[in-house]
């Protein structure tokens, strides 16, 4: 997350011992905490064991060389009452975590409990100065002596109280819905790329060497586009490869491709099955998507939805650009007001492994969210999530976005402006794979859909179809219907009239 997201409370009363309040218990939560100068992210519980099984903890992580007041923020938050602050917590190392409450008597205070590492346990700050005032807010900084490694920490029942006392109750987890692309989702577009030939009347091939506005080294052409198969899997995939050669004033090449004007719609639930070339230093793949209206209004004001991006420099200087990637959204009124906000995350193993990757977004009019594998597992929780309601991000996402695809070479994301530096191309060319493309949708207000319908997808078109280029869906009677022309068919491709 690049910067603090600062948004309103829902407080949550609990079972907690002597009338606690609790803060957080990261599990069905509308809260948002901000990261400060490190990385921050509700995630799966990875350590259940102990006082602790729970579904879902706060991941936070400094580095060496970040502040050493990296953290996380819950703002605004204001309670009074209450004499001690406790969570259970999870850390690689048994130095103190510092805790901050209070703008207009800020310090930072220290846990009164002993810290021990690699073990769930009750930590206790007291705050009983603030019992009267109030605490402003909650900020968990990581660690703050120097470090010569990486410092994390698990964090889970946030909760004020007036007893001292340690908890040792066990924790259990609260398991949300599964998502599941055949649950309440029908399928309404796919691009298999099952032919030959990237389609023209789908994707929008561009040719650029302009750095992407984040001064990347690649020139973006047609020759490093194509339809074909990924050597271990043998699936026919769209093909993106970037390679180091001379090129028109560059010194690489790459493809990025993109439905602008072509395919389009506004919510839904988006797979894209995808293996990753190996970023090793340098590369950049990412699968995006952008307001339709890019071509009239602009950047930021189109809005951006980054569903994945693989690596960053965070993920070069930990070595670990496997398993490293993030989420992210992009908005606002000019691009010197636009709001960037984002979420790390690091996966318990790598995606450039050779395999393919799950990749979903799913967008309501509620919020976005990003997930991974969940074909692997159902019941992931998002690496990213932005909230729709309450905030200016609304204005933004709730209009047709179009997809990108690209791979991407230096520039800002991995830090390396250099050719030389790019690592990842010294042994020869990269590819980056895509198995297939689907927009599942639900039916409910304010869908839509436009766009053509690619052959060999499984939905069943006729030659006429094909040629009217242009699809559309429509709810009727509760069920998702397509028009093509002045033909109406169902979700399945069955001809209705």
């Amino acid at each position: 997350m690049r910067k603090s997201i600062l948004l309103s409370l829902v407080f949550m009363t609990a079972a907690c011992l002597h009338a606690q309040v609790v803060v957080d218990d990261f599990e069905n939560t509308t809260n948002e905490w901000g990261a400060v100068a490190c990385s921050a992210e509700i995630r799966a519980n990875e350590q259940k064991s102990g006082i602790n099984l729970s579904d879902k903890v706060l991941y936070v992580l400094r580095v060496p060389g970040c502040d050493n007041w990296a953290g996380a923020m819950l703002k605004p938050y204001a309670q009074k009452g209450y004499k001690y602050l406790h969570a259970y917590m999870y850390r690689n190392n048994t130095n103190k975590p510092n805790l901050k409450v209070s703008d207009s008597n800020a310090k930072d205070l220290e846990p009164i409990t002993t810290m021990v590492a690699n073990q769930w346990q009750d930590v206790v700050w007291d705050i009983s100065a603030y019992e009267t005032s109030g605490i402003e807010f909650v900020f968990f900084m990581v660690d703050r002596t120097n470090i010569s490694g990486d410092a994390w920490m698990l964090i889970d029942e946030v909760c004020l109280s007036n007893d001292a006392t340690p908890r040792t109750t066990v924790v259990e987890g609260k398991p949300e819905p599964v998502v599941n692309p055949a649950g309440d989702y029908q399928l309404v577009w796919s691009d298999e790329f099952n032919g030959t030939t990237l389609d023209p009347d789908i994707w929008n091939i561009e040719v650029n060497g302009d750095g992407g506005g984040n001064h990347e080294l690649q020139y973006y052409c047609e020759k490093a586009v194509s339809v074909g198969k990924e050597p271990k899997s043998g699936n026919q995939c769209l093909v993106l490869t970037a390679t180091k050669e001379e090129y028109d004033g560059g010194h690489c090449t790459s493809g990025r491709v993109n439905t602008l004007g072509k395919v389009y719609f506004t919510h839904g639930k988006v797979d894209a099955s995808i293996c990753f070339p190996n970023t090793a230093n340098g590369l950049w793949p990412a699968f995006w998507m952008m307001g339709n209206d890019f071509s009239q209004v602009g950047w930021p004001q189109c809005g951006e939805t980054d569903i994945i991006e693989m690596g960053h420099v965070n993920g070069i200087n930990r070595s670990v650009q496997g398993q490293y990637f993030n989420g992210a959204s992009h908005y606002g009124a000019a691009w010197d007001v636009c709001e960037h906000k984002s979420q790390d995350h690091t996966a318990p193993y790598s995606l450039q492994d050779g395999e393919f990757h799950l990749i979903t977004c799913i967008w309501t009019d509620e919020k976005v969210s990003m997930y991974y594998d969940l074909d692997k597992n159902p019941s992931r929780a998002p690496y990213y999530s932005l909230s729709l309601k309450g905030n200016s991000a609304a204005d933004y996402f709730h209009k047709p976005n179009f997809i990108i695809f690209n791979l991407a070479v230096g520039g800002d994301f991995p830090g390396i402006w250099d050719i030389n530096g790019i690592t990842a191309l010294s042994a020869g060319s990269r590819s980056m794979y895509i198995d297939y493309i689907r927009i599942y949708q639900q039916g409910v207000e304010g869908e839509t859909f436009t766009g053509k319908t690619p052959q060999n997808t499984g939905l069943e078109q006729t030659a006429a179809e094909v040629e009217s280029r242009t699809v559309k869906k429509i709810m009727r009677n509760g069920q998702i219907q397509i028009v093509r022309g002045d033909n109406i068919f169902t979700i399945t491709g069955q001809r209705i009239r």
